[in-house]
Parts: structure tokens; C-alpha cells; sequence
């Protein structure tokens, strides 16, 4: 049975798709749009970090605004909450620019033979983002300091103080990183920062959601991994060549994107709570993150395992062959800690492994179809050390953790919460009765990337 069109709820939109969720047609357009860097390139990986950059941009000016509401109405607890979150964009907002330093090519003014080629300075405070950030954050300075917050009882000082200090030293770093020299474009060209705020902004709900940070903590992971892709395949096909020079460059740029992509995970692991999930998830509709074109099937089903392939078929004892082997395998576990930090966000806002609490698209065990998928994974890895006897973070049961049997109460209770509230989840009936119509997309493997926008 085909699924009915997503209705509305009293906050908005059912979601139809994940593509749709997240707003991909839109921010892969961004990615897109002309002047588009060679595939595989340095300049591809410096453009999606700072594009993933201006999607944290959009969302801090967001956040600011609501810091500010909430500070007005005498709302701290609210306030010192949308802080923290803008703390976690900002961390996640450092842990990009540093990687924009390390992979952006030699300033062209440190290579004779091109100094005269006409080169671009990329700087974030280009970026209408970042003048929108300004604007927003001199409303939220001029309210606190109307309430002169150095002043206020020290309970509720310490409280917004902790954060805000923490988070105005991100900014300066971030700003200070985002600087590159000898771009092939001015910023607002190569880096497109109106058409990621317009995917950023694509959809939203009413009230007061995390909606908003739910969307740009998947849309970060999206445009890295867009540009992983691209790497992985012209790795692989430099592989095939036996050219590991060509490949030994890309890997790097590889480790570096995928590092990132994990890291982002901890934006909402570390910040969204359970009942804000909740408020949002009937929203979210028949969707999964593992409808992913790009990381789940693109990177993780096509393309490491051909890169892997690839290596195989490397004498060892060929220059560079040692360099890339060891690049190979911290790309597969960086796969691993993926997969793994994807265990924590359903376990924190589903429930436990074997309490048979049912995703969104249809899985029995949410958590447990995750773990199945993730010892599958590294099962098949020929690149990983076999899963030997030891401690498994999997091992739900085991006795070498003092804290499992509160994990496991708590786990438990979430279930049941998570069970009476979405019972037609649950039970998979009115829309979730209808089956979901994602389909897995034909296979990314041995050829150049087609640019149709799916991811």
C-alpha cells in the first residue's frame, strides 16, 4: 500500500521524504552553482566547509533572535538553553574553519610560477550570514546590557556567563580560521552563502521547536560527504591507475571532511532532549536518516568498499602505498565512529536496544537495527582488525560498565514514553499504515559522479 501524502499537524508539515526534510534539492544547489571547483579538488573540499560553515551561520542569527525573546521575558532558563545551543554551533563552526586552514592549496604568492594568476581572499566576514549574525547579536548585547547581566543576582550571572564567555571565544577563532588566500572567486560566488541560507531556511515550524537546529545539524553532514563522495571516486579511479600520488592527496582531504562529519553528530548528542524530539518527530514523517543517498548508500554502500577494493590491488611495498593504506583505514573508522554516534540520538530519544520501540520508517528496534547494521559493517571491512572477544559498545548487557543498570532504567523509561505517545507509530496505523516510497538509489561505484541533485 502506497503511502498517503503527509498531512499537517498543528506545528506544519509532515515531511514526505528526507530529501525533502532536510531541504537536499535546494542545498545541493548551492553546491552547484557555478563556479563549480574540480571534483575531488582542494578547492571543492574549502568550498563545502565553508558552506557547511554558513549553514551554522544561519542558524546562529536564528538562535541569537530567540536568545533575546527569551532574556525579554524574563524567560533565563530559555535563554541560557537557545545559549548553549549556540555554543554547540560554534564548536562545531571551529572544528570546520581549522579543517578550511588544512586543506585550502599554498597561497599562490608562495608559488612564483602562478603569483601572477588573478586569486580571490575568501573571508567569512564576507558573508551576508555573518553580517546577519552581527545584526542579531547587537540585539542580544544592547537586551543584556539593559539588564546590566554583570550585576544580576550571581546565580543567573554564572548561568548566562559560563556560555556566552565560552561561545564569544569560539566566534574569534572562527573568524580568525575562515580566511583563505588565492581563491578562484570572490566569496559570495564560490561559496553561495544566500543559497544555503535559503535551504537552511527552506522549512520551519510554529512555536517554539528545535527544529530548526534538527535541519542544519543533518544538513552539515550532507554537503561534507557531497564533496567526500566526489573525492572517494576519483581516489578510487587513481587507484585503479595505480596512481597513489594522485590518490595519497585526496585520502587526506577525505580524512579531514569525514572527521568533521562525525563531529557534527555531537550538536545534537550532546543538546537534544527527549521531549523536544518528541515535539518535533510526528513531522518528521515515514523518514530515516539511513534514506541518505550520499552517507548511507553513495559513501557508505558504494564507495568505501571499491576504495577498499582499490587498495587491495596496490603492491605494499609501493611508494606512498603504506601512507594510503593507513588513510584507507581511518576513513573506514571514522565509518565506525559514524555509525556509532548514531546509536546514542535514538537510544537518548526512542529507547533502548530490545525494548522494540519502532523508528519512524518502520524498523521493529530502532537501536537494534542500527547495531546489526553497524557489526555487519565492520564484519565485511577488510580494512579494520577482526571484532576480537573484548568490550563491544554494543554489548547492551554487559557487566564491565557500573553505570549500565541506570543506563538501562532510564533507557527503559524512554521507551515507554516514546511507545504511549506515538502509537500509530507504534502500531503503524493511520499514516504511519502506509508504506514508506523511498527507493535505494542505483549504485555510485567505477564512474564520474552524474549531477542531478539527489545527493
Amino acid at each position: 500500500m502506497d503511502a498517503p501524502r503527509p498531512p499537517l499537524n498543528e506545528l506544519g508539515p509532515v515531511a514526505a521524504s528526507y530529501h525533502e526534510l532536510q531541504s537536499l534539492p535546494l542545498l545541493f544547489d548551492a553546491a552547484r552553482r557555478p563556479p563549480v571547483p574540480p571534483q575531488g579538488s582542494a578547492w571543492q573540499a574549502v568550498r563545502a566547509l565553508f558552506q557547511a560553515t554558513e549553514v551554522a551561520l544561519v542558524t546562529l542569527a536564528e538562535l541569537a533572535d530567540q536568545v533575546t525573546a527569551r532574556w525579554s521575558d524574563d524567560d533565563v532558563a530559555a535563554a541560557v538553553r537557545a545559549l548553549n545551543w549556540m555554543t554547540s554551533f560554534a564548536k562545531a563552526w571551529v572544528d570546520l574553519a581549522w579543517r578550511i586552514r588544512d586543506v585550502a592549496p599554498v597561497a599562490p604568492n608562495v608559488i612564483p610560477q602562478i603569483a601572477d594568476t588573478p586569486r580571490h581572499r575568501l573571508m567569512l566576514t564576507d558573508s551576508p550570514n555573518w553580517q546577519a549574525v552581527f545584526v542579531a547579536e547587537s540585539r542580544l548585547a544592547e537586551a543584556l546590557l539593559d539588564r546590566s547581566v554583570s550585576s544580576i543576582v550571581p546565580s543567573v550571572g554564572d548561568e548566562i556567563a559560563l556560555p556566552l564567555l565560552r561561545y564569544v571565544m569560539l566566534q574569534r577563532i572562527g573568524l580568525e580560521y575562515c580566511v583563505v588566500e588565492g581563491a578562484p572567486a570572490v566569496y559570495g560566488d564560490l561559496i553561495r552563502p544566500d543559497e544555503v541560507r535559503k535551504a537552511v531556511l527552506d522549512q520551519q515550524l510554529a512555536g517554539r521547536t528545535v527544529f530548526t537546529q534538527f535541519r542544519a545539524a543533518h544538513q552539515i553532514p550532507e554537503l561534507l560527504v557531497d564533496a567526500v563522495n566526489d573525492h572517494l571516486e576519483n581516489a578510487v579511479l587513481a587507484l585503479r591507475d595505480g596512481d597513489l600520488h594522485a590518490a595519497e592527496p585526496m585520502l587526506h582531504r577525505v580524512d579531514r571532511l569525514l572527521d568533521a562529519t562525525v563531529l557534527s553528530v555531537d550538536i545534537l548528542a550532546d543538546h537534544l532532549r527527549t521531549g523536544e524530539y518528541h515535539t518535533i518527530r510526528e513531522n518528521l514523517g515515514m523518514t530515516s536518516g539511513s534514506h541518505s543517498t550520499g552517507i548511507h548508500y553513495h559513501l557508505m554502500r558504494d564507495l568505501y568498499p571499491e576504495l577498499v577494493a582499490a587498495m587491495g590491488r596496490i603492491p605494499t611495498d609501493r611508494e606512498l602505498a603504506e601512507a594510503v593504506q593507513r588513510s584507507v583505514r581511518t576513513i573506514g573508522r571514522h565509518l565506525d565512529r559514524w555509525r556509532l554516534a548514531h546509536l546514542n540520538l535514538p537510544r537518548i530519544n526512542l529507547g533502548g536496544a530490545g525494548t522494540a520501540t519502532r523508528s519512524l520508517a518502520g524498523s521493529r528496534d530502532a537501536v537494534q537495527t542500527v547495531s546489526r547494521l553497524r557489526e555487519t559493517a565492520l564484519h565485511r571491512d577488510r580494512q579494520q582488525e577482526p571484532p576480537g572477544d573484548g568490550f563491544r559498545a554494543t554489548d547492551w548487557e554487559s557487566g564491565e560498565l557500573a553505570l549500565a543498570a541506570v543506563e538501562g532504567e532510564l533507557l527503559r523509561a524512554i521507551a515507554e514514553r516514546t511507545k504511549s505517545r506515538f502509537t500509530d507509530v507504534q502500531q503503524r496505523t493511520g499514516y504511519f499504515a502506509g508504506v514508506s516510497e523511498f527507493q535505494a538509489p542505483s549504485r555510485r561505484v567505477g564512474e564520474r559522479p552524474r549531477r542531478d541533485g539527489d545527493g
